[in-house]
């Protein structure tokens, strides 16, 4: 299960020159299936357009599907200091998602790496039966990340990178 967040009404977080998160988390989610259906592992996009999907129904898709997994695809917005790669879980299930996955993301980008963070305040990590962990790519409110979170080539990298991370929890690469 693969969450591409924000979208429709909701930009997300919006990078100085303009760059919105929704589109930024679409096209990693969109590549990320496509990364991983090479591997034979079914995906499910909750969305595959710029429309905004409620947060229960984020979830109650994956629980419906009874999903092995769930990842959702977000970018960080802070101050234009701020740099890095973190992911969020909220159970030992989660953070067995969220090690190799962090682990990935920052070898293959070479990005900061701002470690696991614990977060029990987010619904779509609460109202998941399966593992989830929350994924932020980088830093949209950092210059240089913005620039490169605009080239389908960055994203691309980040793709494979959470895919290879997927790939090393089921024991498959």
């Amino acid at each position: 299960m693969i969450l591409a967040t924000n979208g429709g009404s909701d930009p997300g977080a919006v990078g100085p020159t303009g760059l919105q998160e929704a589109d930024v988390n679409l096209a990693i989610s969109q590549q990320l299936a496509a990364y991983l259906d090479d591997f034979d592992i079914q995906t499910r996009l909750t969305r595959t357009t710029d429309i905004y999907i409620e947060l229960s129904y984020r979830a109650a898709v994956s629980n419906e599907w009874n999903a092995d997994f769930f990842v959702s695809i977000h970018q960080n917005s802070n101050s234009a200091k701020a740099v890095g790669i973190e992911t969020l879980y909220v159970s030992e299930a989660g953070k067995a998602l969220a090690t190799p996955i962090q682990a990935c993301m920052v070898a293959a980008t070479g990005d900061v790496d701002r470690g696991l963070k614990y977060r029990d305040d987010l619904y779509v990590l609460n109202a998941t039966a399966a593992p989830a962990c929350l994924v932020e790519c980088a830093f949209i409110s950092h210059p240089p990340s913005e620039q490169k979170l605009a080239t389908d080539e960055y994203k691309s990298l980040l793709a494979e990178a959470i895919g290879n991370g997927i790939l090393d929890h089921l024991n498959k690469r």
